[in-house]
């Protein structure tokens, strides 16, 4: 069992694969000896190769589930003795988080004595799975023996045991370390037969035994002062090597014929092959010529570690003799090589090699960095290239080529170190390195310039050497990484164009021609080698590099440059470019420059796309039918340059028609992610300039699916900066929308795409995981941190708005789906969709690149979406539900801070409507909007103020809505901002006045009925009413509006306002004759609002008014015939507040109104038993009896 063997599918399905272990098992084995496994979960019984059985497989699921839980395996190291030695011998180190039960189940498993495991059946029953693991009982065939989930029974236990003791070991030696131990040797040999230069018959004279599979350790000869310093730290290196591979002590000293128990040498002898291989203890320097080759080559062998000697560069590197001994070495063979003496260059050269090698090998930076300032890195390395490139007379030395090569593969090792950089910086390391990349510069420049062409080696290796700066210079900040690419238009002018030259000199012929003179294979070598440089160095300068964006804009002066010099007449660069379309070596690098820059050059994408030699290497490439280095990425860029190029012309370029076809076989049979990707690219592109091309879901579903499913491979930046998937999900927007494929959509969305679609966008969105209490406590992980910036490379602005319209079409199609993925709480798409709301994602969109130009776009998107809910016919739970997950994330507030600060007024309708719905339906959602509202007061009621007098009848009817819900619900206090809302900033109310006489029915509806509830509690609008001019008669105008809605509304307003009017009581007079014409509107809500309203107005002096347009008589009279029973209920207590006026007493006493009352009360009570009693009944009752002579005083 391993990691590598358990599939996990998408749906959380657990397959097993690779049965090797299983295959072996009979009815008749029930221990096994073959080794099957990987040593990182091997038991112990496995590694000391004794029998095994079932349970070895449960050591292993004990150490993944480790794994899982801790991040590493219980014992993990990176040699193989070090990882035999801790699973026989160290106990497993709990970490304090890790839960007493997880523990106790995690301890059964790593039991080291199989016999005392944790295993079947016991294991079933631990607290940590018991009853959480289904068993599937099956009858046992004859050849099937035992369950492994039930106990051996005795005799079989008893075979079990005799199986063992027969298949058990004869030796003590594990196989695994026998194999490791062999192949260390070979490998040791073979270096040694590869780089043992010096005197033959010397080195065989030597006869050492070494231990196998050791690379020894040198000790460099000392100072006489201090014969033994670092001899001594080497010696104690390779002690505490062994000492931590569990051997206690040093390594045996070598003797001959030493054999294992099993018979297998263990310390071989002398051989030939050997010979050379000296250990620290039998290797004296002291009696050795100074500065021997054989000394610097052990030297370069410890700078090249083996698993067991981890620590040999960093022990050379802290040791000031070794620091010193390079530094004088450099100086004095330099010293010699400037005078074009060979002994130099011998000397040299090995120091050369053991810096490079110590350069590339230590990750440490600082005692990295700390070594070369000591040894006066990389200033004598500059100096010696220098002052080699000013001498004629050391460059015609035999032994010239060798030491510029080494000498350039140091620089360009120092150069990749990662001090380099800014985030790894050591003390001064960053202004050194930006002088050395300064005078590297000066000197390349130099070099690219000069006419001779005898010295293209040296080229190259320079070239290559630029390269790795350039990388170096993209990890650093904007400031260092501008500045060094400026200067290539600048001061530095002279590597640019040395390598725009390089690229357009002819080079020696690949195949020569027939009758021509042979060309040798390293000529022909170096004659390709220097235009692959040049071609990769100009692509460093020109490709933006992903993930490290503050290079980008000085890359785009310079791709800039090329794309000026590429669009010149009679310039020889484009024909060189695209000749090299077909060279399988140039061809990639010379694609990224191309595509770099037709990015920045809409000329350049012209001038391609005229071009019939550049547009038939392009359509060759995407057939296959150029042998190319690495065709992969070379079809992507290729598929990246094309896709290009119809974005910017707008049109296709000759010969594209034909080729839909190829690239959705591409798309669909191609099993690499970036090129499927790049494919869906290039069709979207096709498919909207009208090519067609055959897809069938059956074929674009699983290549979909797969694309989104597999790790992202992103090596290129898509083009125009959009992300990796967003040719994808524009593709599979244009398939969704095909006329005739109706059953598509359910094709789609029942697919296992689809769920991949959702989790692959909320990864790329990086949205914090929402956990539930259990996992919190179980996780051993870090605290959940705040969401990161999205991964804009993966899925752009443009990339979101495209799969949000995947998901309005689908869902507009198939309503009901939506329903049942919203309704999922916590699920993919329902937590995306309310973090794209969310004011901190909105602000990352806003900063992203043309974030601003998508943002709307995904507001109304996600609005529609979230709006589905409440335009169908939803069960009244499933909506309960979802109303609770969008109130759980504030969903209401986040509306309102995306229409205040991030969507122009033309666009806040949608959103507005929806954050209605919600807080009409949801009394915490409504307290969300005025929290919101009281958390920034200025900013938010200057936008309702603007949207309510706005030409949006629809956005101002439900911001109408919303404010008088919240005047209606809410308490006194939280009603401030509506009255400034009407009154306006210089309280002259000329927003209300605008909306009690707006034209549309709606607006004016809905305006008084918000007058209707403010009224009840504000003074200060009672106030205004009496002083403001013209207001109240525009309050009173809507009593005989043509729109029963406005005349509805209006009557709620003024029966509202007539409520202890107290000083405005006089002047609600001017209500009366429309009020008592009201009575006889059709509508009974309009009616009841009347008799209402004319009932408030009695206590306010009135009674005179009410007499002359006869309301009492019309109010008994509808309390007796009215046929809606709430007016008459109305009416009836209307009556009983009129009663009180004296006069209308006595005309109700005239009219006979007890004895007409009485008719209706005996009406009531013929009612049937079941028949429920009108609440009239009851006012009719007291009414009566307040008419009685005894209350008419």
């Amino acid at each position: 069992m391993k990691p590598q063997n358990i599939l996990l599918a998408k749906g959380g399905g657990i397959k097993l694969c690779d049965f090797g272990f299983a295959r072996a098992m009979s009815t008749n084995t029930m221990v096994l000896t073959s080794i099957k496994g990987t040593p990182l979960y091997m038991s112990p019984e496995l590694v000391e190769e004794r029998p095994y059985d079932h349970t070895a497989d449960l050591w292993s699921v004990g150490c993944i589930l480790y794994e899982l839980a801790v991040g590493t395996p219980p014992f993990y190291t990176t040699s193989i003795f070090q990882l035999v030695n801790l699973i026989l011998k160290d106990p497993v180190r709990w970490p304090p988080t890790i839960s007493p039960c997880f523990k106790n189940f995690l301890q059964g498993l790593l039991t080291k004595d199989p016999r005392q495991r944790l295993s079947w059946p016991d294991l079933l029953y631990h607290p940590f799975i018991a009853g959480r693991v289904t068993i599937i009982t099956e009858p046992a065939g004859p050849d099937l023996g035992t369950p492994f989930t039930s106990r051996l029974p005795p005799e079989l236990q008893v075979l079990k045991d005799q199986q063992a003791h027969l298949l058990a070991p004869k030796g003590n030696r594990s196989r695994i370390l026998r194999q490791a131990c062999k192949h260390m040797a070979e490998e040791a040999k073979q270096k040694q037969k590869h780089q043992n230069t010096g005197p033959a018959l010397e080195q065989e004279d030597r006869t050492v035994n070494v231990v196998s599979g050791m690379t020894p350790l040198p000790r460099l000869r000392a100072a006489p002062q201090e014969p033994g310093l670092l001899a001594g730290v080497m010696a104690s290196e390779m002690k505490s090597s062994w000492t931590e591979l569990g051997a206690g002590e040093a390594p045996p000293a070598p003797r001959e014929n030493q054999h294992t128990q099993d018979g297998e040498q263990t310390f071989p002898g002398p051989r030939p092959e050997a010979a050379g291989q000296p250990t620290t203890d039998v290797v004296d320097l002291e009696n050795e010529e100074l500065d021997s080759d054989d000394e610097w080559r052990h030297l370069l062998e410890a700078s090249k570690p083996t698993p067991i000697q981890l620590k040999a560069p960093l022990t050379l590197l802290c040791n000031p003799d070794f620091c010193q001994r390079i530094q004088s070495q450099l100086q004095e063979a330099g010293g010699q090589i400037l005078k074009g003496k060979l002994e130099g260059a011998s000397h040299i050269l090995p120091a050369l090699r053991v810096l490079s090698s110590l350069l590339s090998s230590c990750s440490d930076s600082v005692p990295l960095y700390s070594f070369c300032r000591e040894a006066g890195l990389p200033g004598l390395l500059l100096s010696l290239f220098r002052h080699s490139q000013e001498s004629s007379s050391i460059q015609q030395q035999c032994w010239y080529g060798t030491f510029s090569r080494d000498l350039m593969a140091v620089i360009q090792a120092y150069f990749a170190c990662t001090f380099n950089l800014e985030r790894s910086q050591t003390d001064d390391s960053l202004p050194v390195f930006q002088e050395a990349a300064s005078l590297f510069l000066d000197m390349l420049g130099k070099l690219l310039s000069q006419p001779d062409d005898s010295r293209q080696t040296l080229r190259r290796d320079s070239v290559m050497c630029f390269t790795v700066l350039c990388e170096a210079m993209d990890g650093n900040s904007c400031t260092i990484s501008k500045a060094f690419y400026s200067s290539l238009l600048t001061t530095q002018r002279a590597v640019l164009d040395g390598l725009l030259h390089g690229l357009t000199t002819p080079q020696p012929p690949l195949h020569t021609p027939p009758g021509a003179p042979q060309v040798s294979q390293p000529l022909r070598e170096q004659g390709e080698d220097l235009p692959g440089a040049i071609s990769s160095a100009l692509a460093a300068i020109c490709i933006a590099p992903l993930g490290l964006p503050g290079c980008w804009e000085a890359k785009e002066q310079i791709s800039r440059h090329l794309a000026d010099q590429l669009t010149e007449d009679n310039n020889q660069l484009r024909p060189s470019l695209v000749s090299g379309l077909q060279h399988p070596i140039l061809c990639l690098h010379l694609l990224k420059v191309l595509y770099s820059c037709c990015h920045v050059s809409e000329h350049l994408c012209r001038l391609l796309g005229q071009e019939p030699l550049a547009l038939e290497s392009l359509l060759m490439l995407v057939q296959g039918k150029v042998k190319v280095v690495d065709w992969e990425e070379s079809t992507e860029v290729t598929l990246y340059l094309l896709s290009l190029l119809v974005l910017r012309l707008q049109d296709l370029p000759p010969g594209m028609q034909e080729l839909g076809s190829e690239i959705a076989a591409l798309f669909t049979r191609s099993h690499v992610v970036s090129l499927v990707s790049a494919a869906a690219c290039l069709l979207g592109q096709l498919g909207q300039q009208g090519v067609t091309f055959d897809l069938q879901p059956v074929e674009w579903i699983p290549a979909t699916t797969h694309a989104l499913s597999a790790p992202a491979e992103v090596r290129l930046t898509p083009p125009d900066g959009c992300g990796f998937y967003d040719g994808l999900l524009i593709l599979l927007l244009q398939l969704l929308t095909q006329q005739g494929k109706a059953s598509l959509i359910w094709d789609v969305v029942s697919s296992e795409m689809w769920t991949v679609l959702w989790h692959r966008f909320f990864m790329a969105l990086r949205l914090p995981k929402e956990v539930s209490t259990q996992e919190e406590e179980l996780s051993l992980s870090s605290p959940r941190r705040s969401s990161s910036e999205p991964d804009w490379m993966l899925i752009s602005p443009q990339g979101v708005a495209a799969l949000l319209s995947v998901a309005v079409v689908t869902f507009t199609q198939e309503p009901q789906l939506c329903l049942s993925h919203l309704s999922q709480r916590g699920s993919s798409l329902m937590s995306t969709l309310k973090h794209l709301l969310s004011p901190s994602f909105l602000q990352q969109l806003g900063h992203a690149p043309h974030g601003s130009e998508f943002l709307p776009v995904v507001v109304l998107s996600v609005c529609q979406l979230l709006c589905f809910p409440f335009a169908l016919d939803v069960d009244a739970d499933l909506l309960v539900g979802i109303l609770a997950d969008l109130t759980d994330s504030e969903v209401t507030a986040y509306l309102l801070q995306v229409c205040c600060y991030h969507l122009p007024l033309s666009q806040v309708e949608l959103p507005i409507s929806l954050l209605t719905h919600l807080a009409l339906r949801d009394l915490t959602c409504l307290n969300q909007f005025v929290n919101t509202v009281a958390a920034s007061p200025r900013t938010i009621v200057s936008f309702l103020s603007v949207a309510l007098l706005g030409d949006q009848p629809l956005l101002t009817s439900d911001l109408l809505s919303l404010l008088a819900h919240t005047a209606r619900v809410l308490s006194p206090s939280h009603l401030s901002f509506i009255q400034e809302l009407l009154a306006g900033s210089d309280e002259s109310y000329r927003p209300l006045r605008s909306l009690l006489g707006h034209p549309d029915n709606s607006v004016r509806a809905r305006t008084y009925g918000l007058l209707g509830h403010l009224l009840q509690h504000s003074v200060a609008l009672r106030g205004a009413l009496q002083s403001q001019a013209g207001l109240l008669n525009l309050l009173l105008l809507g009593l005989g509006d043509k729109d029963p809605a406005v005349r509805r509304s209006a009557s709620f307003a003024v029966g509202n306002t007539a409520y202890q009017a107290g000083p405005l009581g006089p002047a609600l007079a001017a209500a009366v004759p429309s009020m008592t014409q009201l009575l006889g509107d059709p509508q009974a809500g309009i009616r009841r609002n009347a008799v209402s309203a004319l009932g408030n107005l009695g206590p306010e002096g009135l009674g005179e008014e009410l007499l002359q347009y006869e309301v009492p008589q019309r109010l008994l009279e509808m309390a007796c015939r009215d046929p809606q029973p709430d007016v008459k209920e109305a009416a009836l207590i209307a009556l009983r507040s009129l009663r009180q006026e004296p006069s209308i007493h006595q005309v109700l006493v005239s009219l006979g109104a007890s004895e007409k009352l009485a008719l209706l009360s005996l009406g009531n009570q013929l009612l049937p038993h079941s028949s429920p009693r009108p609440a009239s009944a009851k006012h009719c009752r007291k009414l009566i009896h307040l008419l009685r002579p005894t209350h008419s005083t």
